[in-house]
Protein backbone atom coordinates (compact mmCIF):
# COMPACT_ATOMS: atom_id res chain seq x y z
CA UNK A 1 0.00 0.00 0.00
CA UNK A 2 1.71 3.62 -1.48
CA UNK A 3 1.19 5.86 1.65
CA UNK A 4 1.95 9.82 2.12
CA UNK A 5 2.14 11.64 5.19
CA UNK A 6 1.47 15.10 5.09
CA UNK A 7 1.82 18.05 7.64
CA UNK A 8 1.58 21.81 8.22
CA UNK A 9 3.77 22.70 11.14
CA UNK A 10 4.61 26.66 12.08
CA UNK A 11 7.13 26.08 14.68
CA UNK A 12 8.35 22.08 13.90
CA UNK A 13 6.54 20.45 16.46
CA UNK A 14 4.16 18.61 14.04
CA UNK A 15 7.17 17.92 11.82
CA UNK A 16 8.88 16.37 13.88
CA UNK A 17 5.98 13.54 14.84
CA UNK A 18 5.15 13.47 11.03
CA UNK A 19 8.71 12.71 10.30
CA UNK A 20 8.76 9.90 13.11
CA UNK A 21 5.39 8.44 11.68
CA UNK A 22 6.63 8.67 8.00
CA UNK A 23 10.24 6.55 8.80
CA UNK A 24 7.96 4.37 10.98
CA UNK A 25 4.94 3.16 8.11
CA UNK A 26 7.90 3.52 5.33
CA UNK A 27 5.92 6.20 3.88
CA UNK A 28 6.32 9.38 1.27
CA UNK A 29 6.48 12.58 3.29
CA UNK A 30 5.48 16.44 2.23
CA UNK A 31 5.11 19.15 3.71
CA UNK A 32 1.86 21.95 3.43
CA UNK A 33 3.45 25.52 3.08
CA UNK A 34 0.92 28.14 4.15
CA UNK A 35 1.71 30.80 1.76
CA UNK A 36 0.49 33.33 4.80
CA UNK A 37 3.23 34.21 7.12
CA UNK A 38 2.30 32.84 10.43
CA UNK A 39 5.64 33.50 12.53
CA UNK A 40 6.19 35.87 15.52
CA UNK A 41 3.49 37.03 17.85
CA UNK A 42 1.21 39.19 16.11
CA UNK A 43 1.38 36.60 13.30
CA UNK A 44 0.36 34.01 15.65
CA UNK A 45 -2.53 35.14 17.21
CA UNK A 46 -4.07 36.15 13.29
CA UNK A 47 -3.35 32.17 12.65
CA UNK A 48 -5.33 31.29 15.53
CA UNK A 49 -8.04 33.93 14.62
CA UNK A 50 -7.88 32.09 11.54
CA UNK A 51 -8.44 29.03 12.76
CA UNK A 52 -11.52 29.69 14.90
CA UNK A 53 -13.19 30.93 12.16
CA UNK A 54 -12.36 28.34 9.80
CA UNK A 55 -10.90 30.34 6.95
CA UNK A 56 -8.86 28.99 4.17
CA UNK A 57 -5.24 30.03 3.00
CA UNK A 58 -3.15 29.42 0.15
CA UNK A 59 -0.91 26.59 0.56
CA UNK A 60 1.72 24.46 -1.67
CA UNK A 61 2.12 20.92 -1.54
CA UNK A 62 4.51 19.32 -3.81
CA UNK A 63 2.91 15.24 -3.53
CA UNK A 64 -0.11 14.15 -5.03
CA UNK A 65 -2.68 12.38 -2.35
CA UNK A 66 -4.55 11.61 -5.37
CA UNK A 67 -1.47 8.80 -6.13
CA UNK A 68 -2.05 7.50 -2.95
CA UNK A 69 -4.03 4.69 -1.13
CA UNK A 70 -3.15 6.33 2.35
CA UNK A 71 -2.33 9.55 3.37
CA UNK A 72 -1.99 10.05 7.13
CA UNK A 73 -2.50 14.16 7.99
CA UNK A 74 -1.03 16.63 10.82
CA UNK A 75 -1.78 19.55 11.73
CA UNK A 76 -1.30 21.36 14.96
CA UNK A 77 -3.78 22.44 17.34
CA UNK A 78 -5.02 26.02 17.32
CA UNK A 79 -7.36 26.85 20.11
CA UNK A 80 -8.89 23.27 19.61
CA UNK A 81 -9.15 23.79 15.65
CA UNK A 82 -7.40 22.78 12.74
CA UNK A 83 -4.71 25.17 11.23
CA UNK A 84 -6.01 27.09 8.36
CA UNK A 85 -3.01 24.81 5.71
CA UNK A 86 -4.81 21.88 7.18
CA UNK A 87 -8.47 22.61 6.40
CA UNK A 88 -7.30 23.96 2.78
CA UNK A 89 -5.36 21.09 2.00
CA UNK A 90 -8.82 18.88 3.25
CA UNK A 91 -10.91 21.15 1.05
CA UNK A 92 -9.02 20.88 -2.06
CA UNK A 93 -7.95 17.29 -2.17
CA UNK A 94 -10.28 14.69 -3.08
CA UNK A 95 -9.89 12.00 -0.97
CA UNK A 96 -12.75 9.41 -1.32
CA UNK A 97 -11.81 6.17 -1.39
CA UNK A 98 -8.50 6.87 0.39
CA UNK A 99 -7.27 5.41 3.90
CA UNK A 100 -6.81 8.69 5.79
CA UNK A 101 -5.85 9.16 9.26
CA UNK A 102 -4.68 12.35 11.29
CA UNK A 103 -2.18 13.41 14.02
CA UNK A 104 -2.05 16.50 15.83
CA UNK A 105 0.47 18.47 18.21
CA UNK A 106 -0.89 20.19 20.72
CA UNK A 107 0.04 21.77 24.25
CA UNK A 108 -3.17 20.74 25.77
CA UNK A 109 -5.25 17.43 25.84
CA UNK A 110 -8.39 18.37 24.29
CA UNK A 111 -8.52 17.45 20.70
CA UNK A 112 -11.55 15.78 20.44
CA UNK A 113 -13.35 18.60 19.08
CA UNK A 114 -10.37 19.05 16.33
CA UNK A 115 -10.68 15.44 15.55
CA UNK A 116 -14.34 16.01 14.80
CA UNK A 117 -13.87 18.31 12.59
CA UNK A 118 -11.33 16.64 9.96
CA UNK A 119 -13.36 13.55 9.82
CA UNK A 120 -16.33 16.27 8.91
CA UNK A 121 -14.33 16.77 5.77
CA UNK A 122 -13.41 13.44 4.91
CA UNK A 123 -15.72 10.56 3.68
CA UNK A 124 -13.93 7.86 5.92
CA UNK A 125 -11.19 7.99 8.26
CA UNK A 126 -8.70 5.54 9.93
CA UNK A 127 -7.51 6.56 13.41
CA UNK A 128 -6.26 9.76 14.86
CA UNK A 129 -3.11 10.33 17.16
CA UNK A 130 -2.77 13.41 19.39
CA UNK A 131 0.44 14.06 20.69
CA UNK A 132 1.55 16.37 23.34
CA UNK A 133 4.16 19.14 22.30
CA UNK A 134 5.98 18.43 25.59
CA UNK A 135 6.45 14.41 25.02
CA UNK A 136 7.70 16.10 21.47
CA UNK A 137 10.24 18.41 23.48
CA UNK A 138 11.38 15.39 25.90
CA UNK A 139 11.07 12.68 22.83
CA UNK A 140 8.57 10.27 24.43
CA UNK A 141 6.17 10.15 21.81
CA UNK A 142 7.78 6.92 19.88
CA UNK A 143 5.40 4.31 21.48
CA UNK A 144 2.41 6.43 20.60
CA UNK A 145 3.66 6.78 17.01
CA UNK A 146 4.42 2.74 16.85
CA UNK A 147 1.18 1.97 17.94
CA UNK A 148 -0.33 4.23 15.75
CA UNK A 149 1.10 3.20 12.77
CA UNK A 150 0.30 -0.62 13.67
CA UNK A 151 -3.52 0.10 13.83
CA UNK A 152 -3.05 2.15 10.86
CA UNK A 153 -1.90 -1.39 8.80
CA UNK A 154 -4.86 -3.51 10.29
Amino acid sequence: MKSLVVYYSRTGTTKTVGKAIAKELKADLDEIIDLKKRLGPINWFIAASDATRRKLTKIKVKKKPESYDMIIIGTPNWNKNIAPAVRTYLTDHNLDGKKVGFFCTSDNKNTKKLFEEMKKLISKSVGSLAVRAKEVKSGSYDEKVKSFVKSLKK
